[in-house]
């Protein structure tokens, strides 16, 4: 009896002291990318859908914003509770290569994290997954092969701009 409790002791020493995989806040972005922007992206959720998502990830509108949305709002910024990571979901028409398109914007950025974490959260987010192919020319960026991509394209990105924080982007493109 002895050695069967000293074994099970021995085993939950060796379970508590080995040391703790990566907490969520430390993948938000790429839990953030999964849950809320690439559904978003593809149409499986609308701006309304992506952001009651990010509420039940804790993102709220900013303190300082006390404007009601308007009913037809095109992009709204949220923070995450502890204020250290921002969402920003948009759409809009833009020009793309001399042709209208639709495109949808979701993005999740912190002055706390720069674009060499955000894109290792890309590629946890991505995988090793086939439909997903990395942009020649552009090592931040990647493309998920879509049944009629002259109608609509999805891809993930990592932006940084000079005096702007670095954002990992899921972005959706309609023609």
């Amino acid at each position: 009896m002895k050695s069967v409790a000293y074994s099970i002791l021995a085993a939950v020493v060796a379970v508590a002291s080995t040391p703790a995989p990566a907490t969520a806040q430390e993948n938000l972005a790429a839990f953030v990318v999964a849950r809320v922007c690439l559904p978003y992206a593809s149409r499986a959720k609308t701006f309304e859908g992506a952001m009651r998502a990010a509420r039940d990830m804790d993102f709220r509108r900013p303190a300082a914003d006390r404007t009601p949305l308007e009913d037809w709002a095109s992009e709204v910024e949220m923070i995450s509770r502890d204020g250290r990571w921002r969402l920003r979901i948009e759409e809009g028409t833009v020009e793309d290569d001399g042709v209208a398109a639709y495109v949808v914007t979701c993005g999740v950025s912190s002055n706390l994290v720069g674009s060499r974490e955000l894109g290792r959260m890309a590629r946890l987010v991505v995988g090793r997954n086939p439909l997903w192919s990395q942009t020649p020319g552009a090592p931040w960026r990647w493309e998920r092969r879509t049944p009629r991509p002259d109608e609509y394209a999805i891809h993930i990105d990592v932006t940084e701009g000079p005096d702007r924080r670095a954002v990992l982007a899921a972005r959706g493109v309609y023609y």
